[in-house]
């Protein structure tokens, strides 16, 4: 099956200041070495803590970053640089829904405009805008009379399902949704999710949803991939991965998910230090500072992200049994 979208190598790095008095510059290695792929009707969460990257990944996928290194296919073609034809077509057929969809809506704009703005910019038809709008709402179960209301008067739960709506105007293949219930009380964020699996089901989307939430992402996405200092470090089926975590970061990160019943056991993984500055990159592998694992190789020698199974990869000399 071909993928909706695939990455192979792909790196992203921003110039600054460096040399003497912060008079030259140099380039820093935001993402290094990212292959991922999503395929129809599938979700896949990016999962990791503030820092990791993985927000500059779903940017760099959709073209919002530019990528230094490594190729983009969207639904088999190639994607090239942005303002060619490939580019404005995965554009048409992607969208995101960004973290804070308050300030992500112009303050300008009622909600109607709001909407139905991504229609003027991409020249698409509609019979009526209007309609358009009161369709999109009924659609994240919004009310028609929404469409003149601006986003100071929306709830936190409102403005998410105005952006979902503005996100499915062209109808895309593919959602990149950032922290979707971030900021939300815990019954809207139910309702948020509930609404992303109806749609998903209807519309047929493909999801890549970025967040640092695994009691979420463990509920909602067929596959995960965790990320640390901008490389994914273990890619594979969510019950798999959560059942069995073969990287000592993620097995981490389980380990800290809160566990409502008292009596039921669980692995305690304890990890020291903070993650290191991507100014400062550690040679080799660069968990090997925070690795209760950790052995001489892993300070000498970067690991490759190495297949465990068919669909199961993990980036570590010595992956946990």
């Amino acid at each position: 099956m071909t993928p909706i979208i695939e990455a192979q190598g792909l790196a992203v790095s921003f110039r600054a200041p460096g040399g003497f008095l912060g008079l030259g510059h140099r380039r820093l290695a935001i993402l290094e070495d990212i292959s991922v792929a999503i395929h129809p009707s599938e979700t896949l969460g990016l999962v990791g803590e503030s820092g990791s990257g993985k927000t500059t990944l779903a940017r760099a996928l959709l073209g919002l970053v530019p990528r230094s290194r490594g190729s983009i296919r969207f639904e088999g073609k190639p994607i090239e640089p942005v303002g060619t034809h490939g580019f404005r077509h995965l554009r048409r057929k992607t969208a995101m829904m960004f973290q804070d969809p308050v300030a992500s809506l112009s303050p300008r704009l009622a909600i109607g405009s709001a909407i139905t703005e991504p229609f003027v910019i991409h020249g698409a038809e509609m019979s009526s805008r209007r309609a358009a709008a009161e369709e999109l709402l009924t659609l994240v179960g919004l009310p028609k009379e929404f469409i003149s209301r601006y986003p100071h008067e929306l709830s936190g739960g409102q403005a998410r399902r105005a952006g979902v709506a503005r996100a499915l105007a062209l109808r895309p293949s593919l959602v990149i949704a950032d922290e979707p219930t971030a900021g939300l009380d815990v019954s809207i964020q139910g309702e948020i999710l509930n609404l992303m699996t109806r749609l998903k089901a209807e519309l047929d989307l493909s999801y890549i949803i970025v967040t640092h939430n695994l009691a979420m992402i463990r509920h909602v996405s067929e596959r995960i991939a965790i990320m640390y200092l901008g490389r994914i470090v273990e890619e594979g089926p969510t019950t798999e991965i959560f059942a069995k975590a073969r990287h000592p970061y993620t097995a981490s990160l389980i380990a800290s998910e809160p566990i409502p019943d008292p009596r039921r056991k669980r692995r305690h993984l304890a990890i020291t230090g903070e993650v290191p500055s991507i100014l400062m990159r550690p040679s080799g592998c660069e968990f090997h500072t925070r690795c209760p694992f950790a052995k001489e190789r892993c300070r000498a020698e970067a690991p490759p992200l190495t297949p465990l199974t068919a669909d199961h990869k993990v980036r570590c000399h010595y992956p946990i049994n």
